[in-house]
């Protein structure tokens, strides 16, 4: 997540509606599941 926030600041006019796209219909849809697990563990 930190490398897309990255791109976005520093490659602005360079990154393309598809990769965009991808990163909040692919990657970012798993992060709420994998962050409940941790905390989880994590108040164990």
């Amino acid at each position: 997540m930190r490398s897309m926030r990255n791109f976005v600041v520093h490659e602005y006019f360079r990154a393309s509606d598809a990769v965009i796209w991808d990163t909040v219909h692919v990657d970012l849809p798993p992060l709420p599941a994998m962050l409940k697990t941790i905390l989880e563990e994590d108040s164990e």
